[in-house]
């Protein structure tokens, strides 16, 4: 399934929640990567790489639908909550 098939909610509180939660998702995941990359013998299957960065494509993707619905002020405000972009 591609993100664009994800419906998504119209309400703005319920936009504002998605929009939290996928990004805990993608912090949680992003933590699992660098847990991942830095372990003591290092990573050995180039696979896991892949299913990784696809997860973080699909719900990167999804929330960014989710942020095309709320105003940029908001999303400004938003990124500063507990974001991995900010690393």
């Amino acid at each position: 399934m591609h993100y664009s098939e994800i419906e998504i909610p119209k309400d703005r509180e319920k936009l504002i929640g998605c929009y939290l939660y996928l990004s805990n998702c993608l912090r949680s995941l992003w933590i699992d990567y660098v847990t991942y990359a830095e372990e003591k013998h290092g990573p050995s299957d180039p696979d896991m790489y892949k299913i990784l960065f696809n997860e973080m494509d699909f719900l990167e993707g999804l929330r960014q639908r989710v942020a095309d619905r709320l105003p940029p002020k908001l999303i400004s405000n938003l990124r500063k909550v507990d974001d991995y972009n900010s690393w």
